[in-house]
């Protein structure tokens, strides 16, 4: 797993993980997650476009000036 974000709303926690393919995705999520103790259910998306922290301030700036 690459970072885990505790959260608001419907979910409790959000664990972002990076794999090599959608078969390591189906592996890491069916065989090893929900193997843990406490994970009742999960929910996968799939991102398909990764900004950097400069597009982020850029894009969330509009109106601010």
């Amino acid at each position: 797993m690459s970072e885990v974000y505790s959260v608001s709303g419907e979910y409790d926690l959000v664990a972002l993980i990076r794999v090599a393919d959608a078969d390591s995705m189906a592996e890491v999520v069916t065989d090893q997650m929900l193997k843990l103790a406490g994970i009742t259910r999960t929910h996968t998306m799939v991102a398909f476009r990764a900004f950097s922290r400069h597009d982020l301030e850029r894009m969330f700036s509009i109106g601010l000036q």
